[in-house]
């Protein structure tokens, strides 16, 4: 037993009782007695009851222990420095009574391979420190089982470093008199101490510092950085180059003439550091096959030359890397032609006297020099001369350019040709008289020098197949003359190629006709007692003569005559015109027709009544020279099959009568080509029906107490009779009736329509029923719980005269392929449930065509997932010692149970957990969510691989002796988990056609060593995604063979 303050102690059930000390003296004699603790009561209590009437003795013991408050704790370390992967002790040094030791990092307790424990968990012990997992801060706890302490929080320093060296922001490359500032980082605790070295010789001690660049500064400058805790020391190395300005270069030519489509070069003299030359022309880079440039670019040829493309200017540029400057254009005078000679602007024809110039050119340079032929005889040693025409200088011209540059020569040639100027012609005919459809011709009679004859009719120059020419076109022939086409005038023209002549018009008078002879303007028939005029026409020239026959005997010889109508004037009118020039005759009938007025007709019908659906017949009865019998129904020609006229159109049948189409009027009208006459309108009263019978303007179904009335209607001629019958009991024989709607009222109502003088009988029928209010439906539905890709049924159940059911979601009515109804709408299945689009509410309907219910809204709470499981806001690689937390989240209705697996075994049951990172933490964790409802499960997986920090790597080489031309490699000698190797050659990576890795880059081989180029100094790296480290620097002394 344990206490912290006063005790009671008490015995039950004795007669006589004492207490006794651990030491067996005697404390109390009562059964209970009280203590204040102190460390002094610590021991064993024992309690005798005695019975003095039994002379039994029994004892009970108890041991107490008492314990005090303990002191705040210490944290001892067991070195004055924390370095970086060396290991590191921790003591928490207390007083008092301790129980237990307890330690905390950054108020976690300490977990993974690198942190160990002493039995008594009083000291800590850091593996291979790291300066970011190992820095705490570090807590120690003492207790006891009623007290503990904790020490105040201990930050650990850790020492490390320099990491990789590094010379930052500055260029490789400088001007004269730039300011090279070098500055050297590298990452260390407590901070580096720098030294720099330039091409092996010490120039400074401070991590930064600045020199004026000369030439002399150029070479190797080395940046060493050192840690006297860690005892580490890591270099880096930058090469600087120094550049001086350039000299402006001069463009030197290969030869001293550049002559059109021969090759010609230019090269770019010039002195100093130059890295490149540049070639410009016209200010923009060469560019095209025929400009070529040397392996160094700094001679340019050209081929082919031509005097547009490469007249230039030129430039050439030298460069290095902080400067440049360029020659002074150099224009090229490209030599060329003489090209195509020609001769300028003047005819080849001229008329004499006229002063011509001929003008020779040809583009050269230098300028051609020009000479003139005339019939092959030199006459002019300049590029034009002048002559005034004659016939002597009829001739070929022959223009000859030189150019002794270039060697070439061109000729043009030109002809001339002089005229003089011709008389006037005259037109001959062939005959006296021109008459129409004959052939008619006329010759172009003139002297002098002729090049051509042309004709020309009405001033336009002779087309059409009608007319020939000679081959000569001195006679022009017109075939098959026209009086329209061929009277002119006609003029005959003569030419050269500098003058021109033409005849005096002469104009062609063509005797033609008569032509179709025509009685003009007037009608071929007439009433009695009208002045009618007959006049006839001929187009003819001379005129024609005419003569009239009528029923074939002579009443007149003069063009016109005129008569007053009667009987006697019907017959045949001929009229005959002649033409004594051209031997043609035409004549000209016309036949005319006399007629008198006609009477009134009147209608007649075939029976007294018309019946729709009947036959019924009307003749027009008329007398008088009638030619046609006419019908008019509502005053439009009759038309449609079920209308029949009889072969001289007097009867008019009309088939099957309607009432619309046929009750007119009609009207009958008879006519000859003079006179018509029309009857009175006749109408027509057609009986029918009735047609068919309709219950109008009343519903079909009715509340009770509605009030019913029933109106039945039928079209019919005369109006019809009506009978009321309910389910086939008589109730009215009126065309309306009402009744007060009752259940009772329910069943057939039928309207019976009749007409006597048809025969004919109509009926109507209406079912009357009559509704009750409807109770509100509720929803059932198939099963307990909605799951997500499940099918889900819900049942609209309800009691009454239901009509129909209906259902809506979300207010509205249901869509989808994946919603079904059964045939009477009363059962809605969801197919393949989600959780978004059916979690309604969903509601149900019931109607009949008076009242309609519904039931109160059902939502739907869809049970789903999980879905994808995904392990969230974790890298992949950690360190030794870092803290991994894991989170794994899926979306699930209701929330899904995690369960962690690390390698297949069980360790969490949480969605999120912790480990502090060691090589044991490393492989597979997967994570499972699952859902009882749904009984789905979903799982997630991450590979987590650990690294531990890498050991220095040593350089190991293939022999003892690097000889010069012989091939010598370097391993790089590493254990760890290593993912790579990198070699670095005077700090850079290697490279070149001798240095040659291995496939895994561990092993260097240099081909053909040295002395210069391959001393080094070599460095190897190993690194894994976490951690490097470097080999310290080899140098290779190449020994001379």
């Amino acid at each position: 037993m344990s206490v912290k303050s006063g005790i009671h102690f008490i015995a039950i059930g004795v007669i006589h009782s004492h207490w006794m000390l651990p030491n067996g003296q005697p404390v109390s004699n009562s059964a209970s007695f009280s203590i204040i603790t102190s460390l002094n009561d610590i021991g064993n209590y024992t309690c005798i009851a005695t019975n003095t009437f039994t002379g039994l003795t029994r004892t009970a013991n108890k041991t107490l222990m008492i314990y005090a408050p303990l002191s705040k704790p210490t944290i001892l370390t067991s070195n004055n420095t924390a370095v970086e992967t060396k290991d590191f002790s921790l003591t928490c040094n207390a007083t008092g009574q301790i129980h237990a030791y307890k330690w905390f990092i950054n108020g976690v307790a300490p977990a993974g391979l690198r942190i160990q424990l002493s039995p008594d968990r009083r000291t800590l012990t850091l593996s291979s420190l790291t300066r970011s997992v190992n820095k705490g801060p570090y807590v120690c706890e003492i207790e006891n089982p009623f007290y503990r302490n904790r020490s105040d929080p201990f930050t650990l320093d850790v020492a490390y470093g320099p990491d990789i060296a590094t010379i930052v922001h500055s260029p490789n490359e400088y001007p004269p008199g730039a300011n090279i500032t070098l500055s050297c980082v590298a990452d260390s605790n407590p901070a580096a101490q720098f030294s720099w070295l330039h091409n092996g010789q010490p120039v400074s001690n401070s991590a930064t510092f600045s020199i004026i660049a000369s030439l002399s500064d150029a070479g190797t400058y080395t940046c060493t950085a050192s840690n006297s805790f860690t005892g580490l020391t890591r270099t880096a190395t930058k090469n600087i180059i120094i550049y001086a300005p350039l000299s402006k270069p001069t463009i030197v030519t290969s030869n001293i003439t550049a002559v059109e489509t021969k090759d010609f070069s230019l090269t770019c003299q010039a002195t100093g550091q130059i890295h490149a030359y540049q070639w410009f022309i016209n200010g923009v880079a060469p560019a095209g096959s025929r400009i070529q440039l040397s392996p160094d670019k700094r001679t340019l040829t050209v081929s082919r030359l031509t005097r547009r493309d490469n007249k230039g200017p030129y430039e050439c540029e030298i460069r290095n890397p902080f400067f440049s400057n360029r020659s002074h254009p150099f224009t090229l005078d490209v030599a060329y032609g003489p090209d195509i000679a020609t001769i300028d602007n003047i005819s080849d024809q001229f008329a004499t006297g006229i002063n011509v110039t001929l003008s020779c050119v040809a583009d050269s340079n230098p300028p051609a020099q020009f000479t003139w032929l005339q019939n092959g005889q030199s006459v002019s040693n300049s590029a034009s001369f002048s002559i005034i025409t004659s016939l002597n200088d009829i001739g070929n011209y022959t223009c000859i350019a030189t150019n002794s540059f270039t060697g070439l020569t061109r000729t043009a040639n030109k002809t001339l040709m002089i005229y003089a100027p011709l008389s006037k012609p005259t037109i001959v005919t062939s005959n006296i008289t021109a008459v129409e459809t004959k052939d008619f011709s006329l010759t172009c009679q003139a002297t002098g020098q002729i090049h051509a004859y042309q004709w020309f009719i009405n001033g336009v120059a002779t087309a059409g197949s009608r007319i020939q020419l000679s081959p000569d076109k001195r006679t022009l022939t017109l075939s098959r003359l026209t009086r329209r086409d061929n009277k002119g005038p006609y003029e005959c023209e003569i030419r050269n190629p500098f003058y021109s002549n033409r005849s005096h018009p002469f104009t062609l008078d063509v005797a033609y006709g008569p032509d179709i002879a025509t009685i003009d303007h007037i009608s071929d028939q007439f009433a009695t007692g009208i002045n009618v005029t007959l006049s006839c026409v001929a187009d003819s020239n001379p005129p024609a003569q005419f003569t009239w026959l009528q029923n074939g005997q002579s009443v007149s010889n003069s063009a016109s005559f005129s008569i007053i109508t009667s009987l006697n004037h019907i017959g045949n009118y001929t009229c005959i015109a002649t033409n004594s020039f051209t031997g043609l005759t035409r004549t000209a009938n016309k036949t005319l027709m006399i007629y008198a007025p006609l009477s009134k007709p009147t209608i007649l019908t075939s029976n007294n009544t018309a019946v729709e659906t009947k036959d019924f017949s009307m003749t027009c009865n008329a007398m008088g020279q009638i030619h046609t019998y006419l019908w008019f129904l509502n005053g439009l020609a009759p038309g449609g099959n079920r209308i029949q006229l009889s072969p001289d159109r007097r009867t008019l049948t009309i088939r099957s009568l309607t009432r619309f189409d046929n009750k007119g009027p009609y009207v009958c009208e008879i006519e000859n080509p003079l006179f018509r006459n029309r009857s009175d309108p006749f109408p027509l009263n057609v009986t029918y029906g009735p047609d068919i019978a309709t219950i109008v303007h009343s519903a079909d179904e009715y509340p009770p107490g509605a009030n019913i009335t029933l109106s039945c209607v039928a079209d019919s001629n005369p109006a019809a009779q009506f009978t009321w019958l309910h389910n086939g009991q008589p109730v009215s024989k009126s065309a309306t009736f009402s009744i007060i709607a009752s259940l009772s009222d329910a069943g057939t109502y039928t309207c019976t329509a009749s007409n006597s003088f048809t025969g004919l009988t109509r009926t109507a029928t209406k079912n009357i029923i009559i509704y009750v209010p409807l109770s509100k439906p509720t929803i059932i539905t198939s099963n307990n719980t909605a799951v997500e890709t499940k099918d889900f049924s819900m049942t609209c159940s309800a009691t009454g005269q239901i009509h129909a059911y209906r259902w809506f979601i979300n207010g509205l009515a249901p869509v989808g392929s994946r919603i079904q109804l059964s045939p009477d709408k009363r059962i809605l299945t969801l197919r393949r449930l989600t959780r978004r689009e059916n979690k309604g509410p969903y509601v149900c309907e019931i109607e009949n065509p008076l009242f309609r219910n519904r039931s109160d809204p059902f939502p739907l709470n869809v049970t789903y997932g999980p879905d994808i499981a995904t392990i969230v806001h974790s890298a992949n690689e950690y360190p030794t010692g870092a803290n991994i937390t894991l989170s794994c989240v899926a979306d699930s209705n209701p929330a899904a149970q995690f369960t962690w697996l690390q390698n297949g075994q069980r360790i969490s049951n949480s969605a999120t957990f912790s480990v502090i990172a060691s090589l044991s933490d490393a492989g597979t964790y997967t994570c499972t969510a699952s859902n009882l409802f749904t009984g789905l499960t979903r799982t997630a997986t991450k590979n987590i691989t650990i690294y531990a920090p890498l050991s220095k790597p040593t350089i190991v080489t293939s022999n003892n002796t690097a000889v010069e031309t012989k091939d010598f490699s370097l391993t790089c000698q590493a254990t760890g988990q290593i993912h790579a190797y990198r070699w670095f050659i005077n700090g850079l990576a290697p490279s070149g056609s001798r240095i040659q890795l291995s496939p895994d880059k561990k092993i260097l081989t240099i081909g053909n060593l040295t002395r210069r180029e391959n001393k080094g100094p070599y460095v190897c790296e190993i690194e894994n995604p976490l951690f490097r480290n470097r080999s310290d620097p080899f140098t290779l002394d190449v020994a001379c063979e």
